[in-house]
């Protein structure tokens, strides 16, 4: 079953509120610009507790169906390109220039303060959940950097970031920079 079909089953009124509620779940099983847990808990921070009425509910698929529909518009974008980059005869793209077939990190949407507030709010889960002693310290420093600002780094952090994001990085390096950079409204690179 594909996302429209449990959208679907979302908006469902015959349904009991909890399946509706599992619905959800499981299209943000399919479609979690920002991780799972993440995606979750921004659409209740946007829509209200949607585990318990129908409204909000309805509210989070609507705000995760407008993502959705953004992201699908930037992939199509990107294959648009890409056939174009290759009748040219550049068969390889950029490291720069990553599908956005591979999300994470940033919610899609038409405007840019959504993404915003989606990137700090997934920041603040990273950030809760790490142990003191997990997490590389220079990463750790410029998430609560970007947290403390919403989103505004100093030239010294983003020359941090621009370094971290050259490197081969863990995922545990790798994503909270992602979202660093999502947050600070950035184009995705």
């Amino acid at each position: 079953m594909g996302f429209t079909e449990r959208a679907r089953r979302v908006r469902d009124g015959q349904l009991a509120h909890g399946r509706r509620v599992a619905a959800l779940c499981s299209c943000v099983g399919l479609y979690h610009p920002i991780g799972h847990r993440a995606t979750l808990s921004f659409l209740g921070e946007v829509a209200g507790p949607y585990q318990h009425h129908e409204s909000a509910l309805l509210r989070a698929l609507e705000a995760l169906e407008a993502s959705r529909a953004v992201w699908r518009e930037e992939v199509a974008s990107y294959i648009n390109a890409r056939v174009k980059q290759k009748r040219l005869g550049r068969r390889v793209p950029s490291p720069g220039d990553p599908p956005p077939s591979r999300m994470g990190g940033h919610w899609y949407a038409s405007t840019p303060d959504v993404s915003r507030r989606a990137a700090l709010h997934a920041l603040k889960l990273w950030e809760r959940d790490q142990r003191p002693d997990s997490a590389n310290p220079e990463v750790r420093s410029i998430v609560r950097g970007c947290i403390a600002t919403g989103g505004r780094l100093t030239d010294e952090q983003l020359d941090i970031v621009s370094r971290r994001r050259t490197l081969d990085e863990p995922e545990e390096v790798r994503w909270p920079i992602t979202l660093v950079v999502s947050a600070r409204g950035v184009v995705r690179a």
